[in-house]
């Protein structure tokens, strides 16, 4: 077989994408031959072709797209050691961080004790926090952090807050969506002397439209208890309609978005739930679903839910919906690599991020965020590291690119506190 002459080798890296993604053990191999061939015929030319050769299979490492190196399948994650491998031993700075990042972060509260003379015990409750991190001149920060969930919708931010209601008999941690530079308005919910409930909402994902929320309750009226748990997807506008304030006896909920309604009224979706449906007890339906984070992506799910006949309290059970989210829902959930890719070098990760750009990955790490800039050897310290809470999930991840990180640092500056280093940098300048 002829060895392969570098200037081809050149010409395939520059000719566009590859016909298989990353470093392929055969164009490794086919750079090594290069290399022993210029090798052996070192003697019989002279210097300045020699150094052409090698400066040739130079120019392809360095040309080489290493950003696709964690692109292999994952019918292949033995490949990913020896691809990283190869990527460290290449000398070239990784890719400067010019994206931030808004995310939105979950964290269940356990409830305080039962006020006296209630026989209802209080549930379990979530509360949230928005973290921006961008880069201050050259330097990735936090720039700005606050209480509840922040997060761009068309032209402007709005803001999520969870909120409580109290009286004798009752208590409500409900959901308030209002405009972030204006102040979220309490509501008002009846109280109903012969009953004692509890009601609470959790916000399980923000997109920059779609909202996913799950609402449990619990009743007694008079001696007969209810418990009753739903789950459903809004859009912010209809969150900020208001709220159903009582399950008892299946009122229905019109104010949601379906599945036929996120993907279209030719996706086929009845077919789809038909044929999941095989051997459930209960019904799936397009009406009742939710948008759920697994490691690296989010996925839709779908509800089990108790047949309308039935006399069983409202309840749930997920099943995988297997279609991919369209983009409207999540406008930028992609990988840089395959999860076997990451965690071939970050053994302990439990989640992903990477930016539109490709310029940043985030990595979800027992109790921390790292940040690194695309393109850094494997083992070096991340760029920026902070502190997660104990059990804090991913709500909402929302990017900005181009002249809008800076617009994003002095609006989001606004609405969430702005941190120290950022008001040190910021009167730097």
């Amino acid at each position: 077989m002829n060895n392969p002459d570098p200037d081809d080798l050149r010409k395939q890296l520059e000719s566009g994408p590859l016909e298989r993604p990353g470093f392929t053990s055969k164009l490794q191999r086919d750079i090594e031959d290069a290399i022993e061939r210029k090798e052996r015929t070192k003697p019989k030319v002279g210097p300045v072709f020699c150094f052409a050769g090698i400066g040739a299979v130079a120019a392809a490492l360095l040309l080489f797209p290493w950003g696709t190196l964690h692109t292999q399948s994952e019918a292949a994650p033995v490949a990913d050691a020896g691809l990283t491998t190869a990527a460290a031993s290449v000398s070239h700075s990784p890719t400067p961080i010019t994206t931030a990042l808004l995310i939105g972060l979950r964290t269940e509260q356990e409830p305080a004790e039962a006020q006296s003379g209630r026989s209802v015990k209080p549930m379990p409750y979530s509360t949230y926090r928005t973290m921006l991190i961008a880069p201050v001149r050259g330097q990735l920060q936090l720039t700005s952090e606050g209480p509840g969930i922040l997060m761009p919708y068309k032209q402007n931010f709005w803001k999520i807050d969870s909120l409580v209601h109290r009286t004798k008999t009752d208590e409500f941690h409900y959901l308030s969506a209002h405009l972030a530079d204006q102040p979220a308005k309490p509501e008002v919910f009846p109280d109903v002397e012969s009953e004692q409930l509890n009601r609470t909402e959790t916000l399980l994902f923000a997109g920059n439209q779609y909202l996913s929320i799950a609402e449990s309750e619990q009743t007694l009226r008079g001696n007969v208890p209810y418990q009753a748990d739903r789950i459903w997807v809004r859009t912010l506008p209809q969150l900020k309609e208001g709220h159903t304030i009582q399950f008892y006896n299946k009122p229905v909920d019109k104010n949601h978005v379906s599945l036929a309604d996120v993907y279209g009224s030719n996706a086929n979706v009845d077919s789809t739930l038909a044929s999941l449906s095989s051997g459930l007890r209960g019904d799936l339906t397009s009406q009742s679903w939710t948008i759920q984070r697994e490691p690296g992506r989010w996925v839709g799910k779908v509800a089990e839910t108790p047949r309308a006949s039935s006399t069983a309290p409202d309840s749930y059970v997920l099943h995988d919906f297997p279609r991919e989210l369209p983009e409207k829902v999540v406008n930028h959930d992609e990988l840089c690599c395959t999860w076997s890719g990451i965690q071939s070098t970050w053994p302990q990760a439990t989640d992903a991020l990477t930016s539109p750009l490709g310029d940043m990955i985030v990595i979800f790490e027992k109790d921390q965020l790292k940040f690194y800039p695309y393109g850094q050897a494997p083992g070096s310290a991340p760029q920026l590291t902070l502190d997660l809470l104990p059990g804090e999930k991913l709500v909402m991840a929302q990017w900005a690119t181009d002249h809008y990180v800076e617009e994003w640092i002095d609006k989001v500056g606004r609405f969430l506190e702005p941190t120290l280093s950022d008001k040190l940098a910021r009167a730097a300048e």
